[in-house]
């Protein structure tokens, strides 16, 4: 089962329009009154109870128990599903799925002892010294030595985060916090959390539609107090770079570049916007050499602009090089101001952005006592919006005459 995150409206962009909650769900058809897929649960039950796929021992893969049974994939993972929900079988990433015990929700003489505290599971994307570093620092000084925290990261794979989500529910984790790799599409094993009412988190991202607490910065309001700043320096023409990730965060930050123009009454220039850059994406294949081509050839082609909005700080330095590339001085020809910077507070040569700072450190503390707060009462839900800050360096000055 997958959820997908698709904005209605004719001509409106996706974070500009209202959003539509569309659940695809894989459902196996009816024979003779009886569903598939639980017949299929059926017979494999019967063979763990019985000893023919005793403790320990690893099932046919999800192919093989589709040609035997003769029903399509879909059909086989709810089975599965259904399987380890009751707690006959584990499912392990890259391994396969493995038979824990013979009883329904039962127990092994080697099971260990029950938890005397909570265990938290955290999955993110990635991270770095621009961000999430902090982030992961905030969540371990939050739980401190009271809660301990499994990390484990995506790398921006659909695959990977949804069976890392399950790896953590097997280990026994008692909550999670979770970064999604994609605002658009929920994972499975999420969604189960969600339906469940498990303890869960989602770190800076957002999912309407779904009730499900959340921590994350204030994207909108920091994307105008950034464009603001250039147009206030006298800039009459504004660009804007990013990913071309599907998350929530980069689609607030283009409406705060949007909003920005509004206020000021400034006719938005749609073309001044580039939004293919792959590159920073983890798990991109795509060199930092090809997007900065890309972006000479968009300065190239756009001499009216004389500042630019980077969603991200690695966006900068690629605009920076592109700039050097075409004779651009930064800031004497363009202004640049990006979102995040490392602090580098030893390296005083480090040239620094006028730059959106995130409260990354309180991020990752709120997330932590988000999933305390659900531990202690099931089911409580709380949106968690922090302010961010202009912080000036020494990309931003006023526009040549």
């Amino acid at each position: 089962m997958w959820v997908s995150l698709q904005a209605v409206g004719s001509g409106a962009r996706p974070a500009e329009s209202r959003c539509r909650l569309n659940i695809f769900i894989g459902t196996a058809l009816e024979k003779d009154g009886h569903v598939l897929y639980r017949q299929v649960y059926d017979a494999l039950r019967a063979r763990i109870v019985d000893g023919r796929y005793a403790v320990g021992d690893k099932l046919p893969s999800e192919a093989e128990l589709s040609e035997e049974y003769s029903v399509s994939a879909i059909t086989v993972k709810r089975a599965l599903d259904l399987l380890r929900t009751d707690g006959f079988i584990v499912r392990r990433p890259r391994l396969g799925t493995f038979v824990t015990s013979a009883t329904p929700n039962g127990t092994t003489p080697t099971e260990p002892a029950p938890r005397t505290r909570p265990l938290i599971g955290c999955v993110v994307t990635n991270f770095d010294d621009t961000f999430g570093s902090r982030v992961v620092e905030g969540l371990l000084s939050g739980a401190g030595v009271d809660d301990p925290v499994i990390l484990m990261r995506s790398m921006g794979d659909h695959d990977l985060e949804d069976a890392s989500i399950r790896s953590l529910i097997d280990s026994g984790v008692s909550g999670l916090v979770l970064q999604p790799s994609s605002s658009e599409f929920i994972p499975p094993a999420a969604l189960e959390l969600v339906t469940r009412r498990f303890p869960l988190v989602i770190l800076d991202r957002v999912f309407d539609g779904i009730p499900v607490s959340a921590v994350r910065s204030d994207n909108l309001a920091g994307a105008m107090s950034a464009t603001e700043h250039l147009l206030t320096l006298g800039h009459r023409s504004v660009g804007f770079l990013s990913a071309a990730s599907h998350v929530s965060s980069s689609e607030e930050r283009r409406n705060g570049w949007v909003h920005a123009h509004a206020a000021f009454h400034r006719p938005l220039d749609d073309t001044a916007e580039l939004r293919t850059l792959d590159s920073t994406i983890p798990g991109s294949t795509t060199s930092a050499e090809d997007d900065i081509q890309r972006i000479v050839a968009f300065v190239r082609e756009h001499p009216h602009v004389t500042a630019y909005l980077a969603a991200e700080y690695n966006i900068a330095l690629l605009l920076r090089e592109a700039c050097r590339r075409l004779g651009l001085s930064i800031p004497d020809d363009v202004s640049v101001v990006c979102f995040d910077h490392p602090d580098a507070a030893f390296d005083a040569s480090l040239f620094r952005f006028t730059h959106v700072r995130q409260q990354q450190s309180a991020i990752g503390e709120r997330a932590i006592d988000a999933v305390r707060a659900q531990i202690a009462a099931p089911g409580s839900i709380e949106k968690v919006l922090l302010p961010t800050e202009l912080v000036l360096g020494a990309s931003t000055a006023p526009p040549r005459a």
